[in-house]
Order: C-alpha cells, then sequence, then structure tokens
C-alpha cells in the first residue's frame, strides 16, 4: 500500500492522453488527490486544467477513485467522501516525523519473539510496525488500529484481533471498548503504545480522555509496557495521561532529542533507548 494513503492502489501504466500528457494514471490521481488535500470539493474543468488532461480523462480519474471509496462524484466535480477523509487524516498524521518514527518502529520490532501475543494502538508508529511484522511466525496481534489492522490482513501467519468500540475518527482507532471483561482475559506480552504528548513528570497523554484510558486497559494486560515516543511528542501536554512515567518498561525515541530533553530522561527511572 501506498505511504499516504494506505488503502489505495492503481495500475502504474504509462498512457498518452488526447492531450498528450505523459502521466501515468497513477500520478495523475495521486495529483488529484494533493488537490483534495487542500480543498473538500473540486471541479472537473479545475482538475482538468491543474492536470493538463481533457475533462473526459479527469472524469475516468474521478470514477476509479469514486470506486476504492476515496471520493464522492457531484454534479461537475467531486467531493471527499467519510473514508477519504479519515485517510487524508491518517496519511497527514504519518508524515510527521516519518523517518524517525519508522526507526523507532523497527527498533520495537527486534522486541518481538515468533509465538508472542502483543498490542498495538492506533498510532502511526505503530502502523510502521506493522509492516515489518507480516512475515513474522505464530504473531498474534490485538489492536484498536483500523489501518494496523487492515494491513495485518495480508500477513499469512499473524492472527489479529480487532478491540470493538467506537470510531474515534481523528485517530481512526477505536475506544470506548464493548467488552471490558474481554479485555482482562487476553493475555499479552508486550503492549506497544504511542501517544499525542509526553513528559518525565505526567508520562503519554493523550487530547481525547477516552482513547488515554483505552490504551490504559490494554497496557494492564501486558507484561511488558513500550512506548514509542518521537521527539515531535515531548513536552507536549494535553488532557488525560495513558501511562504514568513509572508505568513504562521501555521508551523507544528518535535521537533527535535535543540536550534538555536527553538530560530530563537521564534524571528520571525510564529505561529509555534512543535510535
Amino acid at each position: 500500500m501506498g505511504e499516504n494513503a494506505p488503502l489505495i492502489s492503481f495500475d502504474t501504466g504509462i498512457r498518452e492522453d488526447v492531450d498528450g500528457s505523459a502521466l501515468s494514471s497513477e500520478e495523475r490521481r495521486g495529483r488529484i488527490i494533493d488537490v483534495l488535500r487542500e480543498q473538500d470539493e473540486v471541479s472537473v474543468t479545475e482538475l482538468s486544467h491543474k492536470l493538463g488532461v481533457s475533462e473526459v480523462t479527469t472524469r475516468k480519474d474521478l470514477q476509479q477513485l469514486e470506486e476504492t471509496g476515496y471520493l464522492t462524484r457531484v454534479r461537475g466535480g467531486a467531493v471527499v467522501s467519510g473514508r477519504g477523509q479519515l485517510e487524508l487524516r491518517f496519511a497527514a498524521r504519518q508524515q510527521i516525523c516519518l523517518d524517525e518514527k519508522r526507526r523507532v518502529a523497527a527498533h520495537a520490532v527486534e522486541l518481538i519473539r515468533p509465538g508472542a501475543t502483543i498490542f498495538l494502538d492506533g498510532s502511526t508508529t505503530a502502523f510502521q510496525m506493522t509492516r515489518l511484522l507480516r512475515d513474522m511466525q505464530n504473531l498474534t496481534v490485538v489492536t484498536t488500529g483500523l489501518y494496523a489492522a487492515l494491513e495485518l490482513s495480508f500477513a499469512p501467519d499473524v492472527t489479529t484481533i480487532v478491540v470493538g468500540g467506537i470510531l474515534r475518527r481523528r485517530t481512526s482507532s477505536l475506544v470506548d471498548t464493548l467488552s471490558p471483561k474481554l479485555l482482562r482475559r487476553i493475555h499479552v506480552d508486550i503492549a506497544f503504545l504511542s501517544c499525542r504528548g509526553f513528559t518525565v513528570v505526567q508520562g503519554m497523554m493523550e487530547s481525547d480522555l477516552r482513547e488515554a484510558q483505552m490504551k490504559r486497559a490494554m497496557a494492564e494486560t501486558a507484561v511488558q509496557k513500550v512506548a514509542l515516543i518521537d521527539h515531535s511528542k515531548f513536552g507536549q501536554t494535553y488532557v488525560a495521561t495513558s501511562l504514568l512515567p513509572e508505568e513504562i518498561d521501555l521508551l523507544i525515541a528518535d535521537s533527535a532529542l535535543t540536550e534538555e530533553q536527553r538530560t530530563a530522561l537521564r534524571g528520571s527511572n525510564i529505561k529509555t533507548e534512543l535510535v
């Protein structure tokens, strides 16, 4: 799946249209997606001008995107669908510190052994982990992340358990679990959790109380709790704490931390590994 829109893929064949454009169909649709990132609605005429292709070609591209569920065609143009809005939000979050998230995710995966049961939250860092887990043997993944679950659906030897609940659109994750008794009966070897903000005093924080409660509920079932925190989260404070500093068994962060942040971590009792 593509980096910026994990659920969308198109053919990549280069096609000459009647206006002489050398853009591939995938490149044209990628540009349409870029336009819709900036505005919720766009006309066929505007897109045709931006792409340098005929309106007939533009309508065909819009039809393909509508069939994927990314947008909805309206008279004279198109609007972003509900699913498309979710994907745009997730794609935008993925691009923040993407290289750092990949390094943190790769380091975290090294902790997992075949036969383990792990929890992944709905964070973009956890999503980066899923791409490294697809070939792992006899792995069970419990997750609240919609995109994590979809990515793992292609893994032949990974059992994926999606914790049911209410969809939180901003993060494409499920909160307010519908089965708290079931959660307490799931044995998890390692819980991998990220957050909106982190300090060595307040721990891992979320802007949504339900999100924090869900992460805490899953962490309580885990033998080991691993925090995945890129440098952009440090110093950011929010309303609800999911894990207190003393509840974190291991914190994995990227090496872009400031010296002040490194000093604060060294002064805490949190075991930390920088990548």
